[in-house]
């Protein structure tokens, strides 16, 4: 959603990372696989499971405050994406927070807004589906 406000080299970066947090739990999901080729697809960004370079080398390619909140909203909103959000993954996502030097406050921030975001997408669902 907001991607095009980062420069090329940062959504580069941000691709990177989202591979290596969808990993993160030792199982790349199916909805995770589907999230990733779309995310690269809409964004005009080459995808590339196998070969990324290291978290903290992505991290240093994000320099913006912007590029720093999106990178962090998009790794949650990935982590999500297949219904488990678990330790692992969260750990995961403060770990590269705390590499883009934000602090923990403003990681659970993006965090809260990711969340209330889904809780709002689900709650519609369900109203949708009730007749």
């Amino acid at each position: 959603m907001f991607i095009n406000q980062l420069a090329n080299t940062e959504k580069k970066a941000l691709m990177s990372l989202l591979v290596d947090i969808s990993k993160a739990d030792g199982n790349l999901s199916d909805a995770e696989i589907d999230f990733l080729n779309a995310y690269a697809s809409e964004n005009d960004i080459e995808l590339n499971i196998l070969n990324t370079p290291s978290i903290a080398e992505a991290c240093g390619e994000i320099g913006s405050y912007k590029g720093k909140v999106v990178a962090i909203q998009e790794i949650v909103k990935l982590a999500i994406v297949d219904g488990h959000y678990d330790e692992s993954e969260r750990a995961g996502a403060i770990a590269i927070s705390q590499l883009l030097h934000l602090p923990i406050s403003k990681f659970e921030e993006i965090e809260a807004w990711v969340l209330d975001g889904e809780h709002w997408v689900n709650r519609g669902i369900q109203l949708l589906a009730e007749a």
